[in-house]
């Protein structure tokens, strides 16, 4: 039995069933969470620390989180743990708070980009990394086993142990660590940025925090420090209507299409009003003129002026911007599914954890802190605007640690802006990249080895010989990814991927394919056997 997926536990929140088996098999069956299933978490949780550890608990702002806030906190108590509640905060705001005391574990109530009926768990370690399976799995056993137990406790005593110990202003501590870390990026980032301004239009970027905790206070302490910004408007709740999840790393809108933008995105009605007599005179090609943070705020995907409208500037070309202006000796992780990974040495599974742990060995320290006198010159990247980056720990020089947060994505981004003269010169060229999500489908017919993977392997391989030289045709195993099929190979030399995955975080299996710039031009050839592809899986796995 395994609980966790791609990023710690989500689900749609319900109303406690009758009994803890009930709660976990909902949440296999239906993909559904509940206050006693959180119990069980934060239960065996504890059960991995010892009696008077302390753990820190942050959440969002989705109206069922408090009571799986005040479920989980039952849980730990029940084992004796000390428990700090520090506010409802962005999810890199949690990973600083956990350092900041020391703790031993953190928890943050999210779903991410998830619609707002969702919430889950997402488990960092008393380093700042996220949690990895050998430690999920451990974890759903005691699950487990606690359900399968004959006990009761009384309601009285759940309600006396469902609040903390003690509370921390969690927005404090995440503003501290940004502070630090906008001198860090200006000083690795900027240095050789003259006068240079950012590049953004005299009125400022449109920015669009999701809904989440950084509404209240951005924006203000943005502009404090030097960045124009504006608030699009509070949406009318998290991640309706707003945010980066409603965004894909390929989206682009024309002059015209804005004009008659019809769509319901906050961030793009505010700026289709600009654009009602075309490009505004003042927006110049390779301006920033949005930013978008998704719910739980550990990610950002901007949007920039390109020569025929505006388009999304994603993870990869963030990542770009960032080594080309840091200069030489930064390294670089990049997951499956972004362009970045077929120009790197090794690539990485779905997921920022595996960034961060990819990175945190090449500095020698697997599981554990970073330790440098300067700024570790590492990046990682997911084109979703995932970008991981190492932060200063807030109280141990020279100690680092690795998180991905939308506002520092941002603050590096416009450095790397200023210090190459705008982003959007130079940089490496996208190849071609399409990816399908297909949803309502029997996702346990599909884990990457059996009979139909190997099908679809047949009609993939035998599709890419018929377009050129094709050579080292493989199946790439990825750490993590236990439902993935990687197909890689050179295509008249030059590479070429095909990746087929369940979701870990909702119900759909996704389909990409990847090709290097200089075979972009058999895109056609490509979309045809994507969507054949997709036509074959609706098939085998919904019939």
């Amino acid at each position: 039995m395994r609980l966790f997926g791609t990023d710690g536990i989500r689900g749609k929140v319900v109303a406690d069933g009758e009994n803890d088996v009930d709660a976990i098999n909902s949440l296999f069956t239906m993909r559904t969470i509940c206050p006693r299933l959180f119990r069980l978490i934060g239960e065996a949780l504890g059960a991995t620390l010892a009696k008077g550890d302390e753990v820190v608990i942050g959440w969002d702002l989705r109206p069922d989180n408090s009571g799986l806030v005040e479920a989980i906190t039952q849980g730990f108590h029940l084992r004796g743990i000390s428990v700090i509640w520090v506010g409802d905060v962005a999810t890199p705001a949690l990973q600083a708070c956990l350092l900041e005391r020391g703790a031993k574990i953190g928890c943050m109530v999210t779903a991410s980009h998830n619609p707002v009926a969702d919430s889950g768990v997402k488990i960092f370690d008393s380093h700042g990394y996220k949690s990895m399976p050998p430690f999920e799995d451990q974890v759903s056993d005691i699950v487990a086993q606690l359900a399968a137990e004959e006990r009761e406790i009384d309601t009285p005593e759940l309600k006396r142990i469902s609040q903390p110990d003690g509370r921390l202003d969690g927005r404090v501590i995440h503003r501290q660590v940004l502070e630090k870390r906008l001198a860090l990026f200006t000083e690795n980032l900027a240095k050789n940025s003259s006068n240079h301004a950012p590049s953004i239009p005299p009125e400022g970027i449109a920015l669009d925090t999701s809904g989440g905790s950084a509404q209240e206070w951005l924006v203000e302490w943005l502009i404090n420090n030097g960045i124009n910004v504006f608030s699009v408007g509070n949406p009318t709740g998290l991640n309706v209507d707003c945010g980066a999840g409603d965004f894909s790393p390929n989206d682009n809108w024309s002059w015209d299409e804005l004009i008659s933008y019809s769509g319901q995105h906050a961030l793009l009605i505010h700026l289709s009003e600009y654009c009602q007599n075309g490009r505004p005179e003042h927006w110049d090609e390779g301006f920033v003129v949005g930013a978008a943070l998704d719910g739980d705020g550990d990610r950002c995907l901007l949007i920039v002026v390109v020569e025929g409208g505006l388009a999304i500037f994603d993870g990869d070309m963030m990542a770009d911007a960032i080594l080309r202006s840091g200069g030489a000796g930064w390294q670089l992780a990049a997951s499956i599914e972004t362009d970045l990974g077929l120009m790197v040495d090794f690539q990485t599974a779905v997921g920022d954890r595996w960034l961060s742990a990819a990175l945190g060995k090449s500095f020698s320290a697997p599981g554990g802190f970073l330790h440098n006198e300067s700024m570790p010159k590492i990046v990682g990247s997911e084109d979703s605007g995932h970008l991981v980056l190492p932060s200063p720990h807030p109280t141990l020089t020279g100690h680092w640690s690795l998180v991905g947060d939308g506002v520092a994505t941002l603050l590096a981004v416009l450095s790397a802006d200023r210090g190459l003269g705008g982003i959007c010169l130079g940089g490496f060229t996208r190849g071609w990249k399409r990816r399908i999500s297909i949803k309502g489908v029997e996702r346990s017919r599909w884990d990457g080895e059996n009979s139909l993977s190997d099908m679809v392997e047949d009609l993939a391989r035998d599709s890419v010989m018929n377009w050129g030289e094709c050579q080292d045709w493989r199946r790439t195993a990825i750490a993590g990814e236990t439902s993935l099929l990687l197909l890689e190979a050179t295509l008249n030399g030059q590479p070429v991927s095909i990746g087929i995955r369940n979701s870990g975080t909702e119900a759909k299996t996704n389909v990409s394919i990847r090709m290097a710039p200089e075979i972009s031009m058999l895109s056609n050839l490509a979309q045809q056997l994507l969507e054949v592809i997709e036509e074959v899986l609706k098939r085998e796995l919904i019939d």
